[in-house]
């Protein structure tokens, strides 16, 4: 801040790593070079910048990790998600042309699907001020388990008490199960929607006279998903989909078409739960137990999703506000990333909650054992035996992540290069020859290197939200 000069280089890096709080310093140096004679046009060197280096965003997801990228990354979620309601803008009717008034949208049957996990042992819950577990009565009802544990509990817990979601008996508890199904969750969901197709099948109505098969229904029907998994306050995993039925152009697989009259809502909603209910997935066989099968939970709450732009930022927004979530967020105690050996004591500086505690140490309890080790869950013990990415959908939902990120790059480019910039990278068709930039980088550290440095760096990411909060409600110019 003592040189004017260098302040103004430091804020704009800041600025251009979106006011990330814990960027990446580079150091190294490149260069743009014309394409067509080999000149070079301009260099860069990190030793320009105050510090010798050069910081870029970390462009992490996790918003207790860092909350400006992650709130690039969740918005970016809420595009992706919302391109796949009201998928009119790239869709055409029957006749080739596009749609573009909104009363013309294509009738997609669209739904917002829960699927949950089954019981692994009763737990404590909160209920707004309620009793957590009121205790049974009558002649029949028992009053504690197998293991002199008492099966009520009195306590009115808050959301954010520590033992919401712990079980009232650990011994009674299916720890291994809980842990097993985290791991094999993404296979159900795999298996899920091959199981939806037989459904669809099942539930369609004869075609052309004949019974419809898998393979006719797959020739005429699509079913486009996205879905985000969240955890719950006992460690385990459920999933937030969002379901839609598209037809299917044999000329054209990509093209967006709507599905035939018959497939509508209903017939979505009835394939998804008799798929739920049907669908498993063995696990590995432990403990010397029987052979058991992952299946979905009794809960499954499927909604129909309807059209209009409110509804469809809605039910973008529902689930993109997971999309930057952490098993942390859920299970008190966890670290928000792996740490970098596998080994690590996880409760290191931290008071991990009892029941937390015995869930971590079954991961790596059945990490060792020989029918779990293609599951690799030595590596996944801060996810509790989750092993995907917590948001994912199918090839021709909607856009993708790489797509926008190309588009805000070519923005980007575009607008260096109205203020000629050297180093945008200009039209071959223009005027303007193709550079292209060629760079020597390594990396020199994560985050500030001060403390003073990351707290100015975070007051001026808060001014600049403000004026863009101010600006969005037209408070300012």
């Amino acid at each position: 801040m003592a040189d004017d000069d260098h302040y103004r280089r430091w804020t704009a890096q800041v600025e251009r790593a979106g006011h990330c709080v814990r960027p990446v310093r580079l150091i190294g140096s490149a260069m743009t070079v014309n394409a067509a004679t080999g000149e070079i046009d301009a260099t860069y060197s990190s030793l320009e910048e105050p510090g010798g280096v050069l910081l870029v965003a970390c462009k992490d997801r996790r918003e207790s990790v860092c909350p400006p990228c992650a709130a690039r990354y969740r918005a970016d979620a809420w595009h992706v998600f919302a391109g796949g309601v009201t998928p009119a803008d790239s869709a055409t009717n029957d006749d080739g042309d596009a749609y573009t008034d909104a009363e013309d949208r294509l009738p997609h049957s669209m739904v917002l699907a829960t699927f949950t996990a089954p019981s692994f042992g009763t737990v404590h819950a909160a209920r707004d001020g309620k009793v957590c577990r009121a205790a049974r009565v009558g002649r029949r009802g028992k009053r504690t388990c197998e293991h002199g544990r008492p099966l009520w509990c009195d306590a009115r817990h808050n959301p954010g008490d520590g033992m919401v979601g712990a079980p009232l008996c650990e011994g009674c508890a299916d720890l291994a199960g809980l842990v097993l199904w985290n791991a094999h969750v993404g296979e159900l969901w795999r298996r899920t929607i091959i199981y939806v197709y037989r459904a669809l099948a099942a539930l369609a109505p004869a075609l052309d006279g004949r019974p419809v098969t898998v393979r006719r229904v797959r020739e005429v029907l699509r079913v486009s998903y996205a879905k985000v998994a969240e955890f719950q306050k006992r460690g385990v995993v459920h999933l937030h989909v969002l379901a839609r039925l598209d037809g299917v152009n044999p000329d054209d697989p990509d093209q967006l078409v709507s599905p035939p009259a018959w497939a509508g809502v209903d017939l979505l909603t009835a394939a998804l739960m008799h798929a739920a209910a049907r669908v498993g997935v063995p696990l590995p066989v432990v403990d010397g137990r029987a052979a058991a099968v992952a299946r979905w939970g009794t809960q499954l709450d499927v909604r129909p999703v309807q059209a209009g732009e409110i509804n469809r930022a809605r039910v973008a927004g529902y689930l993109a506000k997971y999309a930057t979530k952490t098993v942390s967020d859920s299970v008190s105690g966890l670290p928000a990333s792996r740490p970098r050996a596998d080994d690590v004591d996880l409760s290191e500086g931290r008071t991990l909650p009892a029941h937390v505690a015995a869930l971590t140490q079954t991961v790596r309890r059945l990490a060792r054992l020989g029918t779990c080790r293609a599951l690799r869950l030595a590596r996944h013990v801060h996810t509790l035996g989750f092993r995907g990415h917590v948001t994912s959908k199918s090839r021709r939902y909607s856009t993708t992540f790489a797509a926008l990120r190309e588009a805000r790059r070519a923005w980007r480019l575009a607008r260096r290069a109205r203020e000629r910039d050297p180093w945008a990278q200009h039209d071959p068709d223009g005027d303007d020859a193709l550079t292209v930039m060629v760079g020597d980088w390594r990396i020199a550290g994560i985050g500030y290197r001060t403390l003073g440095d990351r707290v100015l760096a975070e007051v001026l990411g808060r001014e600049h939200r403000q004026a863009r909060e101010a600006w969005r409600l037209g408070l300012t110019e």
